[in-house]
């Protein structure tokens, strides 16, 4: 995934990453049977593809960890 391609995510919501997730884990699982069934030879994408989920799911947490934090600090402004 190139620097601009992870640029784009990172202004995605969770949601939006959720189904991006969703997506390229439907692609993984298709280039898996092509492998198998001999029909894709260039095995690396698969590779690239268990890359870019981890990439989405790290921009995930990080996003998770960020709402949190807000409603943290949020709370103890409140008390």
């Amino acid at each position: 995934m190139k620097k601009s391609e992870l640029n784009e995510l990172k202004d995605l919501t969770i949601k939006e990453l959720e189904q991006k997730r969703n997506d390229v884990a439907k692609r993984l699982f298709e280039q898996r049977i092509q492998v198998r069934l001999g029909q894709l030879k260039n095995t690396h994408i698969l590779r690239n593809l268990r890359k870019e989920i981890a990439q989405i799911n790290t921009l995930i947490q990080q996003k998770k960890k960020n709402e949190r934090g807000a409603n943290d600090s949020r709370e103890k402004k409140n008390n």
